[in-house]
């Protein structure tokens, strides 16, 4: 081998180690601004972040053992889905969720939700209305048994069955922070008949779909399960809003 091709040879290889390391560098940041979003997620269902609360970013950055980057990065994500507000040189404090934004984040839910599992109604296989059926036996038991944890997480699998079905990646950019700013917020109060009431409404949205009636579907998801007046005293107490 020449000298030239020695030369260039060395030369491709020390791009290709520029690269790797400006991949590793770049998983590791994505994977840090992951850790943090997840982290500071926990930490507000679990209500050790209330809402009002002033985050500690410096110490949040050495229990994390992260820089400022991908924490600024994960502070500006989570203040797109609403979870909190970046003061500009002062704090970045939890949001609160008022009675007010209620109306609006039903409505959404409802509007969207219909729209995705109409879109593919004739896609629900009877293992998935099974399936959708046995996610909500399991929700009442968790209910009944007070084991919220148990309910929260099957809540969520039962409503992500929507976009496994019809994978629309829009509506579920749009729906998935409303969903969690809905459901990862401390609740105040434990309302069982409410609870319940998810219940019965989720049998109602399985029926419409292995009816394939885009009627009984609007109904249930519209009137009953996503509507704010419907809900609206329950909300009250639940969130400890008067």
């Amino acid at each position: 081998m020449s000298r030239q091709d020695v030369k260039g040879e060395n030369s491709k290889n020390a791009r290709r180690k520029s690269a790797a390391l400006a991949e590793e560098r770049k998983n590791e940041h994505l994977s840090s601004r992951a850790l943090v979003y997840d982290y500071l997620q926990s930490q507000m269902k679990q209500g050790a972040l209330l809402p009002g609360s002033v985050l500690d970013l410096k110490a949040i950055s050495q229990k994390l053992g992260i820089s400022s980057t991908p924490l600024r990065d994960s502070l500006i994500r989570l203040e797109a889905e609403g979870y909190l507000t970046i003061h500009p040189r002062s704090k970045v404090v939890i949001n609160t969720l008022e009675l007010a934004d209620f109306p609006f984040l039903y409505e959404i839910m409802g509007g969207l939700e219909y729209t995705v599992i109409a879109a593919s109604m004739e896609a629900y296989t009877p293992e998935i209305v099974a399936e959708m059926r046995r996610l909500n036996a399991e929700m009442k038991e968790a209910i009944l048994g007070g084991d919220m944890s148990v309910y929260d997480s099957t809540h969520y699998a039962f409503h992500e069955i929507f976009f496994e079905v019809s994978p629309n990646i829009f509506a579920k950019r749009i729906l998935t922070p409303i969903k969690n700013r809905l459901w990862d917020f401390p609740r105040k109060n434990f309302v069982q008949d409410w609870y319940l009431a998810a219940v019965t409404e989720h049998s109602l949205i399985v029926d419409a779909i292995e009816a394939r009636s885009r009627e009984k579907l609007m109904h249930v998801l519209k009137e009953l399960h996503w509507d704010f007046k419907y809900n609206e005293r329950h909300i009250r107490k639940v969130y400890n809003l008067g």
